[in-house]
Parts: C-alpha cells; sequence; structure tokens
C-alpha cells in the first residue's frame, strides 16, 4: 500500500473518531467578515473549522497562514473543493483551527492554529500542502509561521470588519 493511501485511510480514521467524539466544528465566528491584511488586501472569511485540542495549546503555539491563486478552476469550485484536504489537517498533529478566506482578485488565505511551532514549521512538509502548491498558479503562493500567537489574537490585530463596513 503506498503512503499516500495510508495517510489518507489514517486520516479519515482519525476524521470519524473526532466526528463521533463531538470534536469537530464548524463556527460561524468570523464567517462573513473582512480582514485587512498588513499589506492592504481584504480577505473575506467563508469558513471556519476547529477541533477540539487534546490538550492546551502551548505558549510555543503558532499560526501558520498561506496565500495563493489557483491554476485552474473559478474561485466558486475552489471554495466548494476546499472540503475535501480537512480530513487531513483533523489528522495532522497539532492543528487546531483553520480560517477560509478569499480576496476579489482571487487570491485565497487560509489562516491556522497550531498547538506549537514546531508543528506549525511541519505542514509545508505534508502531503495536502504539497497537493496545496500543485494546485496553485505558479509563484503565487507563499506562507508564514507567527510562533507565539493564538489564532483569535492574530484576527483581532487584523480585523475583522463587517462584509458592509
Amino acid at each position: 500500500m503506498t503512503q499516500q493511501r495510508l495517510t489518507l485511510l489514517k486520516s479519515l480514521k482519525v476524521l470519524m473518531i473526532r466526528l463521533f467524539l463531538g470534536q469537530v466544528h464548524f463556527p460561524k465566528t468570523y464567517v462573513g467578515k473582512i480582514l485587512a491584511m498588513a499589506d492592504g488586501k481584504k480577505f473575506h472569511v467563508f469558513r471556519n473549522l476547529k477541533v477540539d485540542p487534546q490538550k492546551h495549546p502551548e505558549k510555543s503555539a503558532a499560526v501558520f497562514k498561506v496565500r495563493f491563486k489557483f491554476s485552474s478552476l473559478p474561485p466558486g469550485v475552489n471554495k466548494r473543493l476546499s472540503l475535501f484536504p480537512a480530513p487531513f489537517l483533523i489528522a495532522r498533529p497539532g492543528f487546531l483551527q483553520k480560517i477560509w478566506t478569499f480576496s476579489e482578485d482571487g487570491y485565497f488565505q487560509g489562516i491556522y492554529q497550531w498547538a506549537s511551532r514546531e508543528q506549525a514549521e511541519t505542514y509545508p512538509d505534508s502531503f495536502i500542502f504539497k497537493v496545496m502548491t500543485k494546485r496553485s498558479a505558479e509563484g503565487s503562493l507563499t506562507y508564514e509561521v507567527i510562533p507565539d500567537l493564538l489564532l483569535s489574537e492574530y484576527i483581532e490585530n487584523v480585523g475583522p470588519h463587517d462584509e458592509h463596513s
């Protein structure tokens, strides 16, 4: 069996267990809000996925932010397809939350909460990040790890603003 198939099977198993235990949530917090990023670009929040932590986030908790443009398919299709990687995220050690956003010029941005800086730093080595990289337009993908910060603190620094403000 290939490593990718084992990863998929393990991810589905973890997802089913966490769903059964009621540990996977899609809160409406931030959904419909606009985040004004430091570079002036505005992103609309369209989904929020949160899992109950296995333990409380450490002091070394980190935010991971990735931004890219898809190389094919229109934004509406990509918004719907963006749920497919969720099982892989939920199964990754240290994953706590992801907020999906998009900008008017076709960029997508994911803002994640990881339990530790080390876990955030290993995310670019993951299967799901590599798939994202392959689907992004050449040269459009950027990411950063912001250590010692909670996602809620990060969001408060960049917004949120109502859709109509």
